[in-house]
């Protein structure tokens, strides 16, 4: 922790002072937002099921001595850094965030369900740990993207809202997983939260076509929200006589030229169409509601 609060002071850069101060209650109220809350339940599901593997199941390793059990946890680890970094976005570029997300979800329930069938087989509960590192690691990465992809709320109440949300499931999961085991049994806490983390699947589900949405945005070169801004401005009533042909302009999308105006009919005097002046400088010209600076 102390290289990582080094290396934080000397490698990064000063962020800004945020010009708008958040108030308590934003990470609260963001939830009133669909995708923004169901990916935090999501988020719920997933971490019950993950912090009961990772609270309960170092009890069912046949006792394990301190430098046997750091080893297997930093087998672990390493399949969480691997699979964060590069296994995640190679899996979303092949198959989607979405379909991602499901098998790692899928997979987790698996191994829970693995440990709860044979919790008293210490190798098994090993082996099922170790391999959790690669779902844990696809996961973490791509349900932290997908929050910030499909949430309509500024990126650090969005992170607020899915932290609080999720650690909700990670702080609770444990107490309840030790409470079930010493009245029914030790496989049960673990087949309980293999079927919450396939709820979480479900759950998903119903936010594909954000997800899939998110993907394809992603995909396309520039920021798209761009766009949609220049396309909101036109459809607003301009408060400057420019703005309206600002906005047209920034409508010109992909790079391609504006095709030259058209020129107007010539009139009876062979100048072309007569024009009115409205006060302030400025002069309609061809299509109504039109107007240029002279």
């Amino acid at each position: 922790m102390l290289i990582a609060l080094v290396a934080t002071v000397v490698l990064l850069e000063p962020t800004p002072v945020p010009t708008r101060k958040a108030t308590f209650s934003e990470p609260l109220t963001a939830l009133r937002h669909r995708a923004l809350a169901t990916t935090s339940g999501v988020g719920l599901l997933y971490n019950w099921g993950f912090f009961t593997l990772l609270g309960y199941a170092p009890f069912l390793m046949g006792g394990l001595d301190p430098i046997s059990l750091g080893a297997v946890f930093f087998g672990w680890g390493l399949l969480v850094a691997v699979f964060a970094v590069f296994g995640a976005p190679w899996l979303k570029d092949r198959f989607g965030t979405a379909r991602t997300l499901y098998g790692a979800l899928v997979g987790i329930a698996v191994l829970l369900a693995a440990i709860g069938l044979f919790d008293t087989v210490p190798a098994v509960v090993i082996v099922a740990v170790v391999l959790s590192g690669i779902v844990v690691g696809v996961n973490n990465t791509l349900v932290t993207t997908a929050v910030m992809s499909i949430s309509p709320v500024p990126r650090p109440t969005a992170s607020a809202t899915y932290g609080f949300v999720r650690f909700i499931g990670g702080g609770l999961a444990p107490f309840a997983a030790g409470l079930m085991a010493a009245a029914v049994g030790a496989s049960v806490p673990f087949l309980i939260a293999a079927v919450v983390v396939l709820v979480g699947v479900v759950l998903l589900a119903t936010i594909r076509r954000d997800l899939d949405a998110a993907d394809a945005e992603a995909e396309q070169p520039g920021p798209s929200h761009e766009r949609a801004d220049a396309e909101a401005a036109v459809r607003e009533v301009p408060g400057l006589p420019t703005e309206a042909v600002i906005a047209e302009d920034a409508l010109q999308h992909d790079g391609a030229e504006r095709a030259p105006p058209e020129r107007p009919p010539p009139g009876p005097s062979g100048r072309g169409s007569p024009r009115s002046v409205r006060p302030g400088g400025c002069a309609a010209v061809g299509a109504p509601g039109r107007w240029l600076s002279r």
